[in-house]
């Protein structure tokens, strides 16, 4: 009061300086400190002092800023006198909040001058994570359990007083707290407490929970949730393929060129008609390269559609391949090189399925991989990759009519890795088995299930509308059903794969 007074006793000279309406506002910022949300608010004045000898009217002030009230709009301070208003500040929960008031004299479009406010609200603040839980569709009999997390998202404890729920008859969710004890519960600021929805369903009916979380959040008293569920007897399922006839195909021969090869790829070759007569009857959009075990360029032109007669041009590049090349076959190496230097990537369509298939007289010495190429081919391959081997039989190699062979590792840990298919090197039949190579390429012989962990003695395959129950067997490690080279459905047979799957989920 003694600098109003002071301002007060110097009217006169202030008379003749003054030619504009001038005022003192104090304090120009107002902080308000902390206050307990829901508990507390503070109030405090600013002083606007008119210094001047001529009335000055305040034509309104605005205020900005949430949780901040000021009771009057618009009041004239007589000269030499002062004016108080008072500022509230509320907090609603946990919260920082800016603001400020802009005061307006009569006909001025601009404020003459503002006041900064800030105060800090202090508070629990409760979240569920997740707000709703849906249990699906388990079997009647299974008894799954989520979890729901209460969090304390403010800065001071949040206190859960009780949990009241609603439930459907009779009552197959269930509420368990687990260790937690007696309400009410105390969670401090940024951590969280854990209880537990069971679902014990007994009938097909729908089942359904909600719930009410009572706290002393000051903004949320009442915080709900809800989960709900609907079980059935039976879970089978029913999945539908279609064998398409619009094969897009582009095929990396690799070949072992080493000494000990002259036979097998002089049975390659003599059979070569037997492949390509088989694969072209399914009309497939086809390329067609070869490479060796120990060089990663083309041999020959690569062999398609426009080919002049695609079985002898093939047959041809193989007779040309001989037998000349390193004893260190590698043609795991030579593939992956194909690749990373360009000519197999610019070789391949965006739109087609890739195949490699290796043939060799023996294991891999590369220094890739199996299990490296694969992460390769995944990450670089557009579409699907799929290799298939001609190799001796693993573990033991093979050794009939005269054609011997150690056991293929290496290419077979590759073509096991992706659940493919591969075929002896020393079988006799040529002709049969390079029908069975040219089908395995053109007819989907795999049929990946939709649900995880199936009861297996329930799976039934349908060709066309009739069970088989021969010719196809379950893939554990790769969920599929697998059909023989002998039983794989033809061009335009429809599917359809039943069984039920074992546990809980929906």
């Amino acid at each position: 009061m003694l600098f109003l007074l002071s301002l007060l006793s110097c009217q006169d000279i202030t008379l003749k300086q003054v030619e504009a309406p001038q005022i003192v506002v104090a304090p120009d910022t107002i902080d308000f400190g902390h206050l307990r949300s829901g508990h507390e608010s503070d109030s405090k004045q600013v002083t606007i002092l008119n210094p001047t000898t001529t009335d000055l009217v305040v034509n309104r002030l605005e205020l900005f800023g949430r949780n901040y009230s000021i009771n009057e709009e618009g009041f004239i301070v007589e000269a030499g006198s002062y004016h108080q208003i008072e500022v509230s500040y509320t907090p609603a929960t946990f919260e920082h909040n800016e603001g400020y008031i802009d005061i307006y004299l009569e006909g001025q479009e601009s404020p003459i001058q503002s006041v900064w406010l800030d105060g800090n609200g202090d508070a629990p603040v409760i979240n569920l994570n997740p707000l709703t839980i849906d249990f699906g569709s388990p079997l009647v009999g299974c008894e799954p359990t989520q979890q729901i997390f209460i969090e304390n998202a403010g800065n001071i404890d949040l206190v859960v007083n009780d949990i009241s729920f609603m439930t459907n008859t009779p009552q197959d969710i269930h509420l368990n707290y687990g260790s937690l004890g007696a309400f009410p519960w105390i969670i401090p600021s940024n951590a969280k407490i854990a209880v537990f929805l069971d679902y014990r369903p007994m009938d097909e009916s729908n089942d359904s929970l909600t719930f009410e979380i009572d706290s002393n959040d000051p903004l949320v008293h009442v915080y709900g949730g809800s989960a709900e569920g609907s079980a059935l007897m039976s879970n089978e399922v029913t999945e539908t393929w279609f064998q398409e006839n619009n094969v897009v195909v582009d095929i990396i021969w690799v070949i072992d060129n080493s000494g000990s090869m002259a036979t097998f790829q002089s049975l390659l070759g003599v059979n070569m008609s037997n492949f390509m007569n088989m694969f072209l009857s399914f009309s497939p959009d086809y390329q067609i390269a070869f490479i060796t075990t120990d060089n990663p360029t083309f041999v020959g032109s690569v062999i398609s559609p426009l080919s002049g007669d695609p079985a002898r041009d093939s047959a041809a590049i193989i007779n040309s391949i001989g037998t000349g090349g390193s004893a260190n076959e590698k043609g795991l190496d030579q593939l992956h090189t194909c690749f990373t230097m360009g000519t197999c990537s610019a070789f391949i369509r965006p739109d087609s399925k890739v195949v490699a298939i290796f043939m060799s007289d023996e294991f891999d010495n590369s220094v890739i991989t199996p299990t490296a190429l694969r992460n390769y081919m995944d990450h670089n391959v557009v579409n699907e990759f799929i290799p298939f081997a001609i190799i001796g039989d693993v573990p033991s190699g093979c050794n009939d009519s005269g054609l011997f062979a150690t056991a293929g590792w290496g290419y077979w840990n590759l073509v096991d890795d992706y659940g493919s298919t591969w075929w002896s090197i020393c079988n006799v039949d040529w002709g049969s088995q390079m029908e069975d190579v040219a089908k395995a390429l053109a007819l989907k012989s795999t049929f990946e299930l939709g649900e995880i962990d199936p009861v297996v003695d329930s799976i039934r395959v349908f060709i066309n509308g009739q069970e088989v129950s021969e010719g196809w067997y379950y893939v554990e490690e790769y969920n599929h059903v697998a059909f023989d080279i002998d039983s794989v459905p033809e061009m335009g047979d429809t599917i359809e794969i039943s069984y039920s799957s074992w546990g809980c989920g929906g």
